[in-house]
């Protein structure tokens, strides 16, 4: 390798010569190939920005539509930056105040546009089949999932009146039906049966006897922890089973519960605990009265939601534990796994809006009172 002991630059500057720009220099400044310096700026120019996108017209129109149409209230917006952030503080001081403490309930409101919400869809099975009516959506998320046992509370209920623990599963699952998604017993006993039964929950044990050969052998006592008689009363005992299911006329029906009269006269006896719970469930039977069949909270787009806003198990047992892992396994591994509940497309019509906070306040009010429910079930 040729090596130049000559230093860098030398036929720039020989013999003590300094090498000059033949370029004049600007008026009142130094050369240019001098100590980079910058002019000073004045203390009223701005130094800083803030890149703004436009906002969508149609998003713009629908909030200001809420605010005059609807329940949301200028003074709690005493300042804003956006339309969105406007929308954001009303919405949620209006959620606030309709919301009751929850004790056991665990989900949360987030407002989403529409690309937030096909994010959350794009790996869904029925992807396609959403089609965007509103700029502006609320999703309902579950982040994580609340775990009660309610067998012991269960039994005192079973003591003081036989319908009383078919009553309570009814309930809960009627609530729910008309506002968010809780987890009840029947849904693990729904797991097992898929896994180990071929789907079908109501199956005795002469009917998984051979099913069950097959896959574990002969084995007696492997075979023994796998069948129904064994498996139901530790999942799912029968009287918190909340539908039925005819063989005859292979027709499935819901377990009907107390009525408002029955639960009121139950308050007159028993322990304490169970009167109080009876007045419990007398007011979430009139409340569901009220909201009729329908669902509160109008979905549009259902994700597949790994979580639910409480989960009640019969027995805390390993078996539980292990149908929970599988459940959030199988969705990780699928990618269809989300922690959103659901969206709902915010009304635009001035009607609409009115009828659409008036389901919301109700589904809350309903949430409020069945989270009454499972608390005096896990305490």
């Amino acid at each position: 390798m040729l090596f130049d002991p000559q230093q860098s630059g030398a036929h720039i500057a020989v013999a003590g010569a300094q090498w000059q720009s033949r370029r004049a220099a600007a008026a009142g400044c130094g050369p240019a190939h001098d100590f980079l310096t910058l002019p000073a700026i004045a203390p009223v120019v701005p130094t800083t920005a803030v890149m703004r996108w436009r906002a969508d017209q149609g998003a713009c129109r629908l909030i200001a539509d809420q605010f005059v149409a609807g329940p949301l209230r200028a003074r709690d917006v005493p300042r804003f930056s956006s339309a969105g952030e406007a929308f954001a503080r009303g919405f949620f001081a209006w959620a606030k105040r309709e919301m009751a403490r929850f004790k056991c309930l665990n989900f949360n409101f987030v407002i989403n546009d529409v690309e937030a919400v096909r994010e959350q869809m794009q790996y869904q099975y029925d992807a396609r089949d959403f089609e965007p009516t509103s700029p502006l959506y609320l999703g309902i998320e579950m982040q994580e999932e609340n775990i009660f046992d309610i067998g012991e509370k269960a039994a005192q209920l079973r003591a003081a009146h036989p319908r009383l623990v078919p009553t309570t599963m009814a309930l809960i699952n009627r609530a729910m039906g008309r506002t968010i998604w809780v987890r009840t017993p029947d849904e693990f006993l729904g797991m097992f049966s898929s896994y180990y039964w071929d789907g079908d929950s109501k199956s005795s044990d002469e009917d998984v006897l051979e099913i069950l050969k097959d896959r574990f052998g002969d084995d007696e006592a492997e075979l023994e922890n796998y069948l129904p008689s064994v498996v139901r009363d530790e999942l799912c005992p029968s009287d918190m089973d909340v539908g039925r299911y005819n063989r005859k006329t292979q027709k499935f029906s819901l377990t009907p519960a107390l009525s408002a009269a029955s639960l009121r006269h139950l308050q007159q006896r028993g322990s304490r605990w169970v009167r109080r719970f009876c007045r419990e469930l007398e007011t979430l039977t009139l409340m569901l009265k009220k909201a009729g069949s329908r669902c509160l909270f109008d979905l549009q787009a259902r994700p597949e939601c790994a979580y639910a806003a409480a989960t009640l198990i019969a027995c805390d047992s390993p078996r539980v534990s292990q149908l929970l892992d599988d459940h959030y396994e199988h969705l990780s591994q699928s990618g269809e796994g989300s922690t959103f509940y659901g969206f709902i497309p915010f009304a635009s019509t001035p009607e609409s809006i009115r009828k659409q906070y008036a389901d919301w306040s109700l589904a809350l009010s309903i949430l409020g009172q069945l989270d009454r429910v499972i608390a005096a079930l896990a305490a």
